[in-house]
Formats: C-alpha cells, structure tokens, sequence
C-alpha cells in the first residue's frame, strides 16, 4: 500500500494549492498592471473578466471530475487516500518517490495530451479557445475549454490510477503546475538568466510565448508543460529566435464574437467548419 497522508495532511495540500495559485496570480496581474512585455489589451479588466467565465466554467466540469471519481470520507468530501492497487504499489515507494514519479508521468502526459490536441482537429477545435486569445497574460493560464480540460485531467489521473501512485500527489502537482502556467503566460519581462538557466529543462515563457503565435510552424512546437525535456526528446523543441514584437491568437478566431464567455464555449461547434483555422 502506497503512503497515506493524515487528515491535517490534506487538508494543508488543498489550502497550499488554493493559496499557491491565488498568490501567484495576484504578484502577476499586479506586476503586468506595472511593467508589461506587451501593450495591454485595450480593457484588462474585461479581458479578466472574459477568461474568468470560462475559468469558472472549467473548474466546475474538472472539480465534478475528480468529486465523482476520488472516494468519499465520512462526511461525503472526496479523499486523498492511497490507490489499494497499480504497477507501483508492490514496491512500497516512499512518499518522496512517488511524488517525484507523479510530477514526471504527469508532466509526460499532459504533453503527449497537448500534441494530440494540435493532431487531431476534435481536439484542435478545443485547444483552440486557449489559442485565440489575441494578447496572452497572466489570464490566458485560466483559458481553456471546459471538454478540453476534464480529458486532459481524465488522461493524467488514469495514468496515476494505473501506477498506483495515490491521489494527494496529483494535488501536490498542482502545487506547482499551476502557478508555472500562469508564470509561463504573464505578459512581463522576465530577466534573461531565466531563459539562459533554465531552459535546458524547462519550458520557459519564451518558449510557450512561441508557442503562441499564430503561425503553425511555430505554435506546433514547445508543448512541454512544465519541461522542456519531452520536447527535445521527441524533436518538437524551437528556441525562440532575436527578440520581436509578441504575436498572439489565431487569425481566424479573432473577432470579438470568439473572446466572449458564450462565444468560447461554442468554439468548437462553431469554428468546425472554418478550414483555415
């Protein structure tokens, strides 16, 4: 049996990933207000309130995910408690190792999930409510489609589920994965040792910001989510050229009619018959 963690345990996992997320949104949006890459969209405030809605909508659809499948307490509130079984389980890992573990198979499957996403134009169609943001900050880590994320949770739990690697890490994953998503989009200069350190392992801001434009050859690279590793193993890796004026969205979504909540959510029935896209 893998690790489980105590009541207060959880409990602390749950108000450290509220915290961290709400913390590092907050630094961003204020340092963006500051001192910001790019020229802010003409309204900040409608802009965070746009990809808000859709965020709010998000979290319902991936918050009903993880209440219908993580088993219940006593009370009825969905616990972190240890999968009784998977390939791991027989191996009696200690915490840290299977912390470790599910940061890397997690990080592994959300960048094959994110390559899937630009192969297949059913996801495309998903995926591209995230793309068609026309200034990418701080808000863009809140804006994606609600059917894009309760597969890409789905797929990271299963993969957790078949390893028998317990829940609470994937709540310790999120920990950090959610503020490096909102790091990776804020629309702030970044000093240059971040890139020239760690982009070797990570998947940097001008790496994602690349991944970003609305040119193909370029928004088809750079999945990793939180590494770079996957991406120059598997030969989908693009180092950001000379430094040049942002480039954000996809042209055919950049209307206003797509950037409101209504007009995200129906991206993809709408935009299913736009070839160019």
């Amino acid at each position: 049996m893998a690790p489980e963690l105590s009541a207060q345990a959880e409990a602390l996992l749950r108000a450290a990933t509220l915290g961290g997320f709400l913390g590092a949104f907050a630094f961003l949006w204020l340092w963006e207000g500051g001192h910001p890459l790019d020229q802010p969209v003409l309204s900040r405030s409608r802009h965070l309130a746009r990809n808000l809605g859709i965020f709010v909508c998000t979290v319902g659809a991936v918050y009903g995910l993880f209440w219908a499948w993580l088993p219940k307490d006593s009370l009825g509130w969905p616990t972190l408690a240890a999968n009784p079984d998977g390939l791991l389980v027989p191996l009696r890992l200690p915490a840290p190792v299977l912390l470790v573990a599910g940061l890397v198979v997690g990080d592994l499957a959300e960048y094959l999930f994110h390559r899937a996403c630009h192969r297949f134009r059913w996801l495309w169609l998903m995926h591209a409510v995230h793309h068609s943001d026309p200034h990418v900050d701080v808000t863009t880590g809140l804006r994606f489609h609600p059917v894009e994320a309760l597969l890409q949770n789905a797929l990271v739990l299963a993969a957790l589920v078949v390893l028998g690697i317990p829940p609470w890490v994937q709540v310790a994953r999120a920990i950090l994965a959610n503020p490096y998503n909102l790091f990776q989009h804020a629309n702030v200069v970044y000093p240059q040792w971040i890139e020239r350190r760690f982009r070797w392992l990570f998947a940097t801001p001008a790496l994602h910001r690349l991944h970003h434009s609305p040119d193909a050859g370029e928004n088809n690279t750079n999945f990793g989510a939180i590494l770079s590793l996957w991406d120059r193993c598997f030969g989908t890796l693009r180092e950001p050229g000379s430094p040049r004026q942002p480039r954000y969205g996809l042209r055919a979504l950049n209307a206003d009619s797509w950037q409101t909540v209504r007009g995200m959510v129906l991206t993809p029935l709408r935009a299913r018959n736009l070839g160019a896209l």
